[in-house]
């Protein structure tokens, strides 16, 4: 181990001993506001007592503890297999629960939950033991997954956001050629379902959004010199 968060004459410094007697996370952003230029180690899960202790329940679930032990020294390669490899269980899982298959867990075909999240904290305390902070994206991705995927929320509603305005845009230009848009031609334009466009527009202002817009545009459906326009709003709601 490196000598972050440690004392000159060995061991770790009061602060990062005092985190590691409570490390729950309102210990620690005491700490952190008190401390802020502080030198904190806050790795505090793992060790070679806990990987002999779950050893069989490794083996049970096809984690060699050999590859696991890697992950406790930080090996970059090996914190990238072990993310692929809980990722490919991950994946296995889900396709035989939609088969129909059942009791995956007791079968040894899934991987627990709490087993899943163990190897994952392992392995960024690893990196905080060892002083290693850069994070494989292998990690990264399987993080993610674990934290809502891809495509969360937020991520949905931005790109929804986004949908409606350029419906509305292409809706005011049809508009402005002198043709009346409707959600099933604009569902065909951007490859999606009518109920698809209708979701975007729930408070039914399509109509409103693009009678406004459309001032925007000329008959040929290109925008008109900011200079000409005349009385819409440029501000949606």
């Amino acid at each position: 181990m490196e000598n972050y968060g440690s004392d000159d004459d060995g061991g770790f410094n009061a602060i990062s001993r005092a985190y590691k007697r409570d490390p729950t996370i309102d210990h620690y952003l005491r700490l952190r506001r008190e401390n802020s230029d502080a030198e904190i180690e806050v790795a505090v899960i793992g060790g070679m007592e806990q990987l002999f202790y779950l050893e069989p329940e490794l083996k049970k679930y096809g984690f060699e503890p050999e590859l696991v032990a890697s992950v406790m020294d930080a090996d970059p390669e090996a914190i990238s297999e072990l993310a692929l490899l809980i990722m490919q269980k991950l994946i296995e899982a889900k396709q035989l629960s939609k088969s129909g298959e059942t009791h995956l867990i007791r079968r040894g075909l899934a991987v627990p939950d709490k087993l899943v999240n163990w190897l994952v904290t392992c392995m960024l305390d690893a990196l905080s033991w060892n002083d290693n902070l850069h994070i494989p994206r292998d990690l990264i991705v399987l993080i993610r997954e674990r934290l809502g995927g891809s495509n969360p929320e937020y991520e949905q509603g931005s790109r929804a956001h986004e949908m409606r305005w350029r419906a509305i845009m292409v809706g005011a230009q049809l508009k402005a050629q002198g043709i009346e848009p409707s959600f099933r031609m604009l569902a065909k334009a951007f490859d999606v379902a009518p109920s698809t466009v209708m979701r975007w527009f729930p408070n039914d202002d399509f109509e409103k959004e693009v009678e406004a817009w459309s001032k925007t545009f000329d008959e040929e459906g290109k925008p008109r010199p900011i200079l000409d326009l005349r009385g819409p709003s440029l501000h949606t709601k």
